[in-house]
């Protein structure tokens, strides 16, 4: 994953292709829960909300709104 950036400058037959985490179905469940979270409570407030951290581990992160 951290030498991704290098598919950009191969040919034109690579630039459109998407990778993501290989992640289980209780996994993404968890992730779509967390951004439907974050989603809810960013609606309201001064506070933007983020969903950070590797696969498996995410957290939900603030962020001050300019």
């Amino acid at each position: 994953m951290e030498s991704l950036y290098k598919l950009k400058s191969l040919s034109a037959m690579y630039k459109d292709v998407i990778v993501g985490h290989d992640l289980t179905k209780k996994q993404r469940e968890e992730c779509k829960a967390l951004v439907s979270e974050a989603k809810v409570k960013s609606a309201s407030g001064d506070w933007i909300y983020k969903v950070r951290g590797l696969p498996g581990h995410w957290k939900l992160v603030q962020q001050r709104r300019r």
